[in-house]
C-alpha cells in the first residue's frame, strides 16, 4: 500500500497523546513531504524497504531500521531522520540525490519536537487487512454473482400474478401481514399513466379502461403507454438526473452549451426505442470507439460532457489540475451510475468504508486519461459528419477563451490518439505528487465478475479503445453489479424507493436490500430480455404488489410502519416536471412538440436580474412554444427555473440518483399564487366552460374529471357547485359582469384543484 494512501486510510487512529493541532500539522505539512520524497524507498507496501526502514506509521518510525530508531519523539536533534535529511554525515544523506528544501527540513524538525503525531502501524494493518481483503470483499452481497434460486413457495397462490409476487408475499406471510386489496381501475390507470408518461390519463382513456371487460384490458393499457413517445420523455428525464444534464456550463461564466440538447434527445430516443441496456452503456462511455461513423454514438458520449466546467477561468499553470478534476467527474459519475460504487472517494486516499484502493481509482482513471472533450460538426439534414473533430484547445479564441462553434455540432468525448497517456497514482490526488505507474483495470473487488483485458491499440487507430474495453466489462451479462443497479432503478421509479434505498451506493456504507432475492431475479430477467427495459416495466406493473391499493391498515402499520415489506402501494408525490406537465395537460395547453434546443419559459424579472451571465430572456406572455413538456426546459446552472427548483429538481452539479421530497411553504405559495398556475387555471376554466353549459354542477364534475382522472361522487359535485356559486356571487359583488364572474369563479375552483392532494399525489 502506498504511504499516502495508508496514512489517509487510518487517519482516525492517532496516538492518544496527540493534540488536534499536531494532527493537523502532520496532515498539512509532513505527510506530503514523506509521500513525495521518501515513499519510493521506505513504503511498507514495497517488497523490501531500504535499510529495513518503513515510514508507513508512527510505530515503524519509532522502531526504525538497520541503523536504529528513525525518530525520537520530542527530540529532533537526536532523531536519525533529521540527521539524514540535513546531510550532516557523508554516510547518511536522505534523499540521496537531492537535499530537501530548508522549509521541509524545518517542518519535520518542528513536527518531531511537537511529539511526532502520526498514525499507528498496528491500527493501519488491522484495519486494512479486514477492509481491503479482496477475497472477503467479494462476499459482500452486492459483489456476489447473481443467485439462481427459484421464486419461493407461498400459501396464498391466488394472489400471485407474476413471479415478483412470490418474493413479496413470502415475506408478508412470514411477518403475518396481509397485502392490500387491488386498486380500482381509475386509480390503476392513473398510476400507470403517470409512471410511464408523467401525465394524467384523459377522461376518455379512463372510461374506456373501466368499460373494457376483456381479461387483458390492463395489459393493453400498459402496451399502449410503453409504445407512446411520451414514455421516453418520462423515463429519459430519470436518466438525465443521473447524467448531470444541463444546457450551460455553470461556475463563473455559465457558458451556453448550444448543442447539449442533442444528448438529451439521444436519451429520450433510446428509451423510446427500448435500446438494449448494454448497448446504451457502451454508447455513452465509448460510442466513438463502438461505432466511429455513427452520429448517434458520438452524441451519446456527451454523457461525459454533461458535468459543470470552467474552461474560461483556469488559473495559469493549473490546466493539468483542471483536466484531472474534469476526469474525476467522469470517473465518479460512471462508477455510481453504472456500478453503484463510490469510486471517486478513493481519488486522494484508500476508500474509508469500501474495499476500494486509491490504486483502483487511478487504474480506472487510466481508462479515460487519454480522452479529450471535442465537438464534431454535423450536417443535420444528411445526419452525417462534415468535418474533423475540434478539440477543446481548438475551440479557444485568441484570448484563450472557450468559444463553442456556431455551426451545428455534437458535444463528444474521444481520445487524442491511439497512444495512451501515462498514468500515475497521485498522492493526495495532487497532480504535482506522482507516485507509482498504473495500467488500466477494473476495481480489484469487482474483477471477478467478468474478465477484462486491455490490449494495445493499432497504431493507425484514432483512439486507445480503452474506454470500449471498460464499457464492455461494465455491460457484460456476467457483471452482476451492473444489472442489480439498473433493476433497482426500475423498481425505485415505480415504487418510490428502491429495493436498495441507496441507489448510487451498493457498497458497505449503503443500505442492504429489503428483498435481495427479488433484486437478483429482476436483474436476471433484465439480462434475459437482452437488457430491454419495457418487458421489465410490464412484468412489474402487472404484478399484484404493484396493482395493490394504497389504503392504510392499522394492523399492518403496527407491524411494519415503514411499509418496508410492501403490504400496500406507496403514495407518491409528483415530481416538479410532472406537476407542471399535468397542469398544462389539464388546461389543454400542453404542446407535445418533441426535441430540439431547450425552451425558456417565463421567469420573474427579479430572479433574472440575479444572473449576470448567459441571460435568460424576459418573457412577458407565455405562448405555445413555452408550454412544451418540462423535460425540454433549458437547464441553466446559475439560474434553475424557480418552479422546478422549489419542487426538488436536482441542481445538476453531481449525479442525482434519488431526488429529495421536501414539503415547504413555498410550494403551496407557488401553486396558489404563481402566475403560471393561475394563468393555466384560467385556460382550464375556459376549457371546462367550452365542454359544458353554465350549470355549476356540470362544471364542477367536468373539472374534477379532468384534474383527478376519475368520476367524482355526487357529494363532491354538490360541494363543487356550491363553491362555484359562492365565488360567482363574490366576484359580482366586487363589480364583475356575470359572464366574467362565472369564468373567475371557475378559475378559482381550478386553482383549488391544482392544490389538492389527489392532483399532486399518485395513489
Amino acid at each position: 500500500m502506498m504511504l499516502a494512501a495508508l496514512l489517509m486510510a487510518v487517519s482516525s487512529s492517532w496516538t492518544s497523546a496527540a493534540e488536534d493541532g499536531d494532527i493537523a500539522f502532520f496532515e498539512q505539512k509532513i505527510r506530503p513531504i514523506l509521500a513525495e520524497h521518501c515513499s519510493s524507498c521506505h513504503d511498507a507496501s514495497a517488497k523490501k524497504t531500504k535499510g529495513g526502514l518503513s515510514l508507513s506509521g508512527r510505530d515503524s518510525m519509532l522502531r526504525g531500521g538497520d541503523s536504529g530508531p528513525a525518530i525520537v519523539a520530542g527530540k529532533p536533534q537526536q532523531s536519525l531522520l533529521v540527521q539524514a535529511i540535513k546531510w550532516t554525515s557523508d554516510d547518511l544523506q536522505m534523499p540521496p540525490k537531492k537535499k530537501l528544501p530548508d522549509e521541509a527540513i524545518a517542518a519535520i524538525e518542528k513536527w518531531i519536537k511537537r511529539g511526532a503525531a502520526a498514525p499507528n502501524d498496528a491500527a493501519a494493518t488491522a484495519r486494512n487487512t479486514e477492509l481491503y481483503d479482496m477475497a472477503k470483499a467479494r462476499e459482500h452481497w452486492a459483489f456476489r454473482p447473481l443467485s439462481k434460486d427459484e421464486p419461493p413457495q407461498v400459501k396464498h397462490e391466488v394472489w400471485v400474478r407474476t413471479p415478483i409476487d412470490r418474493y413479496i408475499l413470502a415475506r408478508l406471510e412470514a411477518a403475518n401481514l396481509e397485502p392490500s386489496p387491488p386498486a380500482d381501475r381509475a386509480t390503476l390507470i392513473r398510476r400507470a399513466t403517470f409512471d410511464l408518461h408523467g401525465l394524467p390519463p384523459t377522461p376518455e382513456e379512463v372510461r374506456a379502461f373501466i368499460a373494457d371487460k376483456s381479461t387483458d384490458a390492463y395489459e393493453k393499457v400498459i402496451d399502449r403507454l410503453l409504445a407512446s413517445p411520451r414514455y421516453g420523455e418520462r423515463w429519459g428525464r430519470h436518466w438525465l438526473d443521473l447524467a448531470r444534464y444541463a444546457d450551460s456550463a455553470g461556475f463563473h461564466d455559465d457558458l451556453h452549451r448550444p448543442n447539449a440538447w442533442r444528448y438529451r434527445d439521444y436519451v429520450i430516443a433510446s428509451f423510446n426505442a427500448d435500446k438494449p441496456y448494454a448497448r446504451f452503456i457502451q454508447e455513452q462511455i465509448a460510442g466513438d470507439e463502438l461505432a466511429p461513423d455513427s452520429v448517434e454514438a458520438w452524441i451519446a458520449t456527451g454523457f461525459a460532457r454533461n458535468g459543470p466546467s470552467n474552461e474560461n477561468n483556469i488559473a495559469p499553470g493549473y490546466h493539468e489540475e483542471y483536466r484531472l478534476d474534469q476526469l474525476d467527474g467522469v470517473v465518479s459519475t460512471i462508477s455510481t451510475v453504472f456500478l453503484g460504487v463510490t469510486l471517486g472517494c478513493a481519488r486522494c486516499h484508500d476508500h474509508k468504508t469500501d474495499p476500494i484502493l486509491q490504486r483502483d481509482y487511478y487504474e480506472v482513471l487510466a481508462v479515460f486519461n487519454s480522452s479529450i472533450y471535442a465537438d464534431r460538426r454535423l450536417d443535420e439534414k444528411a445526419g452525417t459528419f462534415v468535418s474533423q473533430t475540434l478539440t477543446s484547445e481548438e475551440m479557444l479564441d485568441k484570448k484563450g477563451k472557450h468559444s463553442p462553434t456556431d455551426k451545428p455540432s455534437a458535444m463528444a468525448l474521444t481520445d487524442k490518439s491511439s497512444k495512451p497517456r501515462v498514468t500515475h497514482v497521485l498522492y493526495r490526488g495532487n497532480a504535482k505528487m506522482p507516485g507509482p505507474l498504473v495500467e488500466p483495470n477494473a476495481p480489484a473487488a469487482l474483477r471477478h465478475f467478468a474478465p477484462i483485458e486491455f490490449t494495445a491499440s493499432d497504431k493507425n487507430a484514432s483512439t486507445t479503445r480503452r474506454r470500449l474495453t471498460f464499457a464492455q466489462w461494465i455491460a457484460s451479462p456476467d457483471n452482476a453489479l451492473t444489472w442489480r443497479v439498473m433493476a433497482n432503478r426500475l423498481w425505485q421509479h415505480h415504487f418510490g424507493k428502491g429495493i436498495v434505498s441507496t441507489p448510487d451506493n451498493f457498497g458497505y456504507s449503503g443500505d442492504v436490500p429489503t428483498h435481495p432475492d427479488l433484486l437478483d431475479y429482476l436483474a436476471r430477467r433484465l439480462i434475459e430480455e437482452d437488457g430491454r427495459l419495457k418487458a421489465i416495466h410490464k412484468l412489474i406493473m402487472t404484478s399484484s404488489v404493484y396493482m395493490q391499493a394504497s389504503t392504510h391498515s392499522e394492523t399492518n402499520a403496527a407491524r411494519d410502519p415503514g411499509n418496508t415489506l410492501l403490504w400496500r402501494m406507496p403514495k407518491q408525490r409528483l415530481e416538479a416536471e410532472a406537476i407542471r406537465d399535468a397542469i398544462l395537460a389539464v388546461s389543454g395547453k400542453l404542446n407535445l412538440k418533441a426535441g430540439g434546443p431547450g425552451i425558456k419559459p417565463r421567469i420573474p424579472h427579479e430572479v433574472i436580474e440575479q444572473s449576470q451571465r448567459n441571460k435568460w430572456p424576459a418573457v412577458k406572455e407565455e405562448g405555445p412554444e413555452h408550454w412544451r413538456r418540462s423535460v425540454y426546459i433549458y437547464i441553466k446552472r446559475q439560474l434553475l427555473m424557480p418552479m422546478m427548483e422549489i419542487f426538488d429538481a436536482p441542481t445538476t452539479s453531481v449525479s442525482c440518483a434519488r431526488r429529495t421530497n421536501s414539503t415547504v411553504p413555498t410550494q403551496a405559495l407557488t401553486l396558489l399564487n404563481g402566475r403560471f398556475v393561475n394563468e393555466q387555471a384560467k385556460y382550464f376554466a375556459q376549457r371546462v366552460m367550452a365542454e359544458t353549459d353554465d350549470d355549476p354542477a356540470k362544471q364542477a364534475a367536468q373539472s374534477m374529471w379532468l384534474a383527478l382522472s376519475r368520476e367524482p361522487s355526487a357529494g363532491l359535485i354538490e360541494d363543487g357547485a356550491a363553491i362555484l356559486k359562492q365565488q360567482r356571487a363574490a366576484h359580482i359583488a366586487d363589480g364583475s359582469k356575470a359572464a366574467d364572474a362565472s369564468l373567475a369563479a371557475l378559475t378559482d375552483y381550478c386553482v383549488v384543484l391544482f392544490n389538492t392532494s389527489p392532483f399532486l399525489y399518485v395513489d
